[in-house]
């Protein structure tokens, strides 16, 4: 790829495929085009949250993960009064809090729950509470526990 855009300068090349960080991504830019950053930002949306400070000098501070998380659930909130169901929106966000604590658990509340009939914005809270440290209390064998899962 990289000989092709110095044989043919006039075309634009864009890799896709293969790119697993920003860094990476940031280190083709200068032999090409443009980078997409497609299973890597599916896996794990919030590594969007460099591309203004790194690549267009932004000193404003990103949103939080919560904070996106919080700018979403109006938008599904808007959904699922058009009918929607919620998991056809939260298998988008399961990669959200990728690497930090307690995001197996969200994920797992999100898989376990997102599906059912009339699931709503209680299953969106419930897996906030979690990521936020909230916890995740399930009843197992006529007890509550809490759930605590290694990241």
């Amino acid at each position: 790829v990289f000989r092709l855009k110095q044989r043919r300068p006039d075309l634009e090349i864009v890799l896709n495929g293969g790119i697993e960080s920003f860094a990476n991504a940031e280190k083709q830019l200068p032999q090409v085009d443009g980078v997409m950053l497609g299973r890597a930002a599916y896996a794990d949306p919030y590594l969007l949250a460099e591309v203004d400070p790194v690549l267009f000098g932004s000193r404003a501070t990103p949103p939080s993960r919560l904070d996106v998380f919080d700018l979403f659930t109006p938008y599904v909130e808007r959904q699922l009064a058009g009918g929607a169901r919620l998991n056809q929106m939260t298998r988008h966000i399961l990669g959200l809090f990728h690497g930090q604590p307690r995001a197996r658990t969200f994920r797992r509340h999100l898989a376990e729950n997102a599906h059912l009939d009339g699931a709503g914005l209680e299953v969106l809270e419930a897996a906030r509470r979690i990521v936020a440290g909230g916890g995740n209390r399930s009843r197992r064998g006529g007890r509550i526990s809490l759930s605590l899962q290694p990241v």
